[in-house]
């Protein structure tokens, strides 16, 4: 009787390991979505198969983030690409009126278009070298203390004539004891920039 329990355990520590042995196998071969069944498993096998399956859930769910970033940034890319596109179209066609006839006043006109969109070209190149360091993470970063109603007073003062146009009323709360934050000044002036000028849009 002792031999015959012995033996039916034997068996049913081997199926477990096999089990195991399985889902192990599967996870190196790149399987993100098989499961080892623990519902008949005990003690320390049946440990081994949770960390498995939490192994290959936390990868999955690893996978998926990068998967995502990596559209965000072919999204990123193909936004910019076309927005750059807009300006240098309209500094090309308007080189081209240069090199025409035209009046002096004309000349005028087609050099603050020319100023105009060349400024908006360089703002866009400078945004996809910055968002692209950014992605690889050699974007610098300068730490200083920031006092956060300076902040939030210049934004909103800058865009104060485009809220009007767009008839948007900010409501704007500075807190009485002037908080500062650490933080790079420059980059967190763009971020507010993006953001507020995307509330506009």
């Amino acid at each position: 009787l002792t031999l015959l329990v012995l033996s039916a355990a034997a068996c049913l520590f081997s199926m477990q390991l096999r089990r195991l042995q399985k889902g192990g196998e599967a996870l190196a071969a790149g399987d993100l979505t098989s499961q080892v069944d623990t519902s008949r498993m005990y003690f320390d096998l049946k440990r081994h198969g949770e960390n498995l399956n939490a192994i290959s859930r936390g990868m999955s769910i690893a996978v998926e983030q990068r998967l995502k970033s990596e559209r965000l940034k072919t999204e990123l890319i193909t936004n910019v690409s076309h927005d750059i596109k807009t300006p240098l179209t309209s500094i090309v066609n308007y080189v081209d009126l240069l090199q025409r006839e035209h009046t002096p006043e004309q000349e005028r006109e087609y050099l603050a278009v020319l100023d105009r969109q060349s400024a908006r070209l360089k703002k866009l190149t400078e945004d996809l070298v910055g968002a692209s360091k950014a992605s690889s993470g050699t974007l610098p970063v300068h730490l200083e203390a920031v006092d956060v109603n300076v902040l939030l007073s210049q934004v909103s003062g800058e865009y104060q004539s485009r809220f009007e146009l767009c008839r948007l009323e900010p409501i704007v709360k500075l807190a009485p004891e002037s908080p500062q934050i650490l933080a790079d000044g420059k980059l967190l002036w763009r971020v507010s920039d993006n953001l507020l000028s995307n509330i506009c849009k």
